[in-house]
């Protein structure tokens, strides 16, 4: 393991101590995105007080999140190049500004640049601040540094609902950024004791110039177009154009990276079955999860009319349910049931979507808290494991571009079939903005995209031979070798 260096004006007490920089890693994410799931319940306070339209709000939740995407995307980038102690309190102090910005505007531009920045800098963070706690410590450390991950992402997720219920209840939107933006400068200060001054791995890399203008366009792009959703039709130019070119641009980026001798996403190198059914389960798992519990909340709010804080609390078993799954991959880390786990988690998203689909016109308690827990229970063992086994297919030193990669994939999957959902239930509603019926073929076509994934996942995992591969973590800590082989795509096939 590298020795950090003690130059520096700054003393660092905290440095080196294992519980403090994973504390400080999670909570600079865990933020951010809490607000991806906690806004919808207060939006159409911050609509009414800053005169937002229908547009305007969706243009600022979409561009918030090409934000976080293209941040992780081009920190693959930059960590190579600065020092990560400086890029971390930079970041930081970013997203700080992000939320103080948001909290003080008086009009939708000034609250949406502060969104997009504090999305930006959390996109950043994910690359300079988990990849150093996964690296700097043994492998012994790995299951829990894992478990704790993927606690600290979905946890902050399945509580967004119950958080934002309690936001709006309170009218409290403005406080409740102040108080983020009051967390992140706290983390702040303690990153500035705590986080080691490494050296840059490789600061002469050449520039990909290519490579970022392409990232850009094809996290833009996209977002722009599923924003335009809420004032057009799928047919619309609007939301065709931008679409297509960004998905143009997403091609070419993939094409471009893969022939790079230094690329930054290794794409080449996660070419194989097990990283590209690891990404496939990140990017759609989280897609579908996200859809089903928009499609759940909307019912409440919109066609129910139940208070943002009632039906927070109606999701509230996703908290549990995800503390389950969290410790669940903490456990099999080191063992060859990760794939199961998946497989399991997977089971559970499509049990919540069934669950959704007999929701009906009443939503019973009972049946939307069911269907929270197995959404929780799925996302929690679904995404992080499928991120976990996609890194192990490449040396740790990688890990930062892989996260990049896969977050940049997922941000797409994640925030652009969500959006393309709602408009099929709000086209599909006999009584405008939301009903039933519409929520119901909604979630049928969502059902649907999970089984279709599900069963193209496993006949790739089949058609390559994985198997169930024993992870070496040692090897991959301290050796900086792939935690274990992943065969060529249908290589099973090949050799028939």
């Amino acid at each position: 393991m590298p020795q950090s260096s003690n130059q520096g004006w700054l003393p660092r007490p905290l440095e080196g101590r294992y519980g403090i920089s994973l504390a400080i890693a999670i909570i600079a994410l865990s933020p951010f995105i809490v607000v991806s799931t906690a806004y919808v319940m207060f939006a159409k306070q911050v609509q009414a007080e800053l005169g937002m339209g229908q547009l305007a709000t969706e243009l600022v939740a979409g561009f918030a999140i090409a934000g976080y995407a293209f941040g992780a995307f081009t920190g693959g980038d930059l960590i190579q190049r600065f020092r990560q102690r400086h890029l971390f309190l930079i970041s930081e102090a970013l997203f700080v500004a992000g939320c103080a910005i948001s909290a003080g505007a008086g009009g939708a531009v000034v609250f949406g640049f502060g969104r997009i920045l504090a999305g930006f800098a959390t996109g950043l963070l994910l690359v300079v601040a988990l990849p150093p706690v996964i690296q700097r410590f043994p492998a012994d450390k790995l299951p829990m540094t894992m478990g704790w991950v993927d606690l600290g992402f979905f946890g902050a997720v399945c509580a967004g609902p119950l958080i934002g219920g309690a936001v709006a209840a309170e009218h409290a939107w403005r406080w409740f950024f102040v108080g983020l933006a009051a967390i992140a400068l706290l983390n702040l200060g303690a990153a500035a004791l705590a986080e080691p001054l490494y050296d840059p791995p490789n600061p002469g890399l050449k520039f990909d110039r290519i490579g970022i203008a392409l990232g850009f366009g094809a996290v833009v792009l996209p977002f722009w177009a599923t924003g335009e959703l809420a004032t057009h039709g799928f047919a619309s130019v609007m939301f065709m154009a931008p679409l297509a070119v960004g998905f143009a641009c997403f091609v070419a980026l993939m094409l471009v990276e893969f022939h790079q001798e230094e690329p930054l996403s290794p794409v080449k190198l996660m070419w194989t079955t097990i990283a590209v059914i690891g990404t496939l389960v990140a990017m759609i798992a989280g897609a579908v999860f996200v859809s089903f519990l928009e499609l759940a909340e909307q019912l409440h709010l919109q066609a129910l009319h139940q208070s943002p804080l009632a039906t927070g609390v109606l999701f509230s078993p996703m908290i549990l349910a995800v503390c389950i799954a969290a410790l669940l991959l903490g456990v099999l880390l080191r063992t060859r049931f990760l794939p199961i786990l998946i497989v399991a988690g997977v089971a559970c998203l499509i049990g919540g979507g069934a669950v959704v689909l007999k929701l009906g016109v009443d939503a019973s308690s009972v049946l939307t808290m069911a269907a929270a827990g197995l959404l929780g229970l799925g996302a929690g063992a679904t995404v992080s494991p499928g991120l976990t086994v996609a890194a192990f297919t490449v040396a740790s030193k990688m890990v930062g571009r892989v996260f990049a990669l896969v977050e940049l994939v997922r941000s797409l999957a994640d925030y652009i079939i969500a959006p393309i959902i709602m408009k099929i239930a709000r086209v599909r509603s006999h009584q405008p903005p939301l009903d039933w019926p519409g929520v119901h073929q909604a979630a049928v076509v969502t059902l649907w995209i999970t089984i279709g994934f599900t069963i193209l996942g496993v006949a790739l995992w089949f058609a390559g031979g994985a198997g169930l591969p024993l992870p070496d973590i040692r090897a991959w800590i301290e050796r900086k070798q792939p935690a274990f082989e992943s065969p060529k795509l249908l290589a099973r096939l090949r050799r028939r």
